[in-house]
C-alpha cells in the first residue's frame, strides 16, 4: 500500500505526518510526505533520512490582494503537482493534516477518486479541512471537538488524538539535564514558541531573567530561526548561578520536556500534545495572529480542564506572577494530575489513526 501524506507549512502539521509515515513504514507500507518549500519543513525533513519527502508549491490564504493572488497561483500549482505525483506514484490513498499544503493534495485525490482522510488537530476546524471535508472519507478530530460540536456527531467525523513522532521519547529528568549540559540544582523553565519560535516570548525572558533566576529557575528559550545562540548566567536564590540559554530551534524536544519543570509556550496542537505526553505544567500564551484565533480556543480548552494557565500576549505583564504561582509545588501537582487524566483519556494517536485508516482501506 502506497499513501501520500500532505503535512507541510508548520511543525504542527508536519510532525503528525512524520509520525504516521513512521508507523506505516513499520507496518510494511510506503508513505511519501508532501511538504511545503518553507525553511522549517526542509529543516525537519533533513532529520528523517529514512522517509521520502516531496515538495508541493503553495502559499497561505489571505484576503489582501497580492497574497490572495499568490495563494490562488500556489493552489493551482500545488494541485497539478499533486495530481502528477498521485498518478506517477500510483498511490492508493491520501492523508492531509491541514494547511495550504493539504489543499492541492486533497483536490487531486478527489479528482482521481483516491480515498482522502483528513486530520484536524485544533479544537476549531481550519479552512483547508472545512473545504476538503465533503470530499473526505473520514475526518479525524480532537476528542474535545467530537464531544462539543453537533456536526461532529456525524459518522464521517471520528475522534483521534494527535500523533506523536517516535523520537518524542521521554527520559529520566537527571539524564536529560546532563544531555543538555545543565546543572542538576534548581528548576528549569522552558520557553518555546513552537516550530517557528517566538521572539516575543524570548524578549520577555530577557527582560525578566533576574526575576526568573530569583525564583530558582534555569531557562531555555527557543526563539525561532534567525535567533542568536548564546548562554548567559544570572544570580538567583541562595547565591546560585542560573543558566540562561537562547536557541533558535531544537530537534530534541523530548529532552527539553524531560528536563523541564514548567513550560511557557504557544498553544498549537502539537505543542499541547507534547505537554500532555510529558504531563508538564505550563502557561499557554496563544499566538494572537493564528488563523481564526484557534490557539486561544486550544488554550481555553486546556485551562477549562485545569491542565494549563492562560495568559494572552497583550497581558504579558502578568506572566511572571503566574510563573511564581506555578512554582508552588501544590499548584504544579494538581496541574500534573489533570494533565495525566487528559493524557490517559486519549489513545495513542499514531497507532489508532494509522489503524483506523488501514481498516477503512480494507487492510487488517
Amino acid at each position: 500500500m502506497k499513501i501520500l501524506i500532505a503535512c507541510g507549512g508548520t511543525g504542527g502539521h508536519m510532525a503528525p505526518g512524520i509520525a504516521i509515515a513512521q508507523r506505516l513504514k513499520e507496518l510494511g507500507h510506503e508513505a511519501t510526505l508532501a511538504i511545503s518549500r518553507k525553511s522549517i519543513d526542509g529543516r525537519m525533513a533533513a532529520s528523517y533520512g529514512d522517509l521520502t519527502f516531496k515538495s508541493i508549491p503553495g502559499s497561505g490564504f489571505s484576503l489582501r490582494p497580492i497574497p490572495l493572488i499568490k495563494f490562488v497561483i500556489g493552489a493551482a500549482r500545488g494541485f497539478f503537482t499533486a495530481l502528477g505525483l498521485l498518478r506517477r506514484g500510483n498511490y492508493s490513498a491520501a492523508i492531509a493534516f491541514g494547511g495550504f499544503s493539504a489543499l492541492g493534495v486533497g483536490l487531486a485525490a478527489a479528482v482521481l477518486r483516491r480515498p482522502l482522510y483528513l486530520h484536524e488537530a485544533n479544537v476549531k476546524l481550519g479552512k483547508a479541512i472545512r473545504f476538503l471535508a465533503p470530499l473526505a472519507k473520514i475526518v479525524f478530530i480532537p476528542p474535545q471537538l467530537k464531544k462539543r460540536q453537533p456536526y461532529a456527531q456525524r459518522k464521517k467525523f471520528q475522534a483521534a488524538a494527535y500523533p506523536l513522532r517516535r523520537d518524542f521519547q521521554l527520559i529520566d529528568r537527571e539524564d536529560a539535564r546532563k544531555k543538555l549540559g545543565l546543572p542538576n540544582f534548581g528548576k528549569l523553565l522552558l520557553i518555546t514558541g513552537g516550530s517557528q519560535g517566538s521572539k516575543v516570548l524570548s524578549q520577555w525572558m530577557m527582560d525578566n531573567v533576574n526575576s526568573i533566576a530569583a525564583l530558582g529557575f534555569h531557562c531555555i528559550s527557543l526563539g525561532g530561526l534567525g535567533q542568536n545562540c548564546s548562554d548567559k548566567f544570572a544570580d538567583g536564590a541562595r547565591g546560585n548561578t542560573f543558566t540562561v540559554r537562547y536557541l533558535p530551534f531544537s530537534d530534541s524536544m523530548h529532552l527539553m520536556h524531560s528536563a523541564a519543570d514548567i513550560a511557557i509556550c504557544r498553544a498549537g496542537a502539537g505543542t499541547i500534545a507534547e505537554l500532555l505526553a510529558a504531563t508538564l505544567p505550563n502557561v499557554l500564551v496563544p499566538y494572537p495572529s493564528a488563523a481564526e484565533n484557534h490557539q486561544l480556543a486550544n488554550a481555553l480548552a486546556m485551562e477549562s480542564e485545569g491542565a494549563s494557565k492562560v495568559v494572552e500576549q497583550r497581558n504579558l505583564g502578568m506572566l511572571l506572577e503566574v510563573v511564581a504561582e506555578l512554582a508552588d509545588g501544590d499548584m504544579c501537582g494538581k496541574m500534573k494530575e489533570n494533565l495525566l487524566r487528559m493524557r490517559d483519556c486519549q489513545k495513542n494517536g499514531t497507532e489508532s489513526l494509522s489503524a483506523a485508516i488501514l481498516r477503512d482501506l480494507g487492510i487488517n
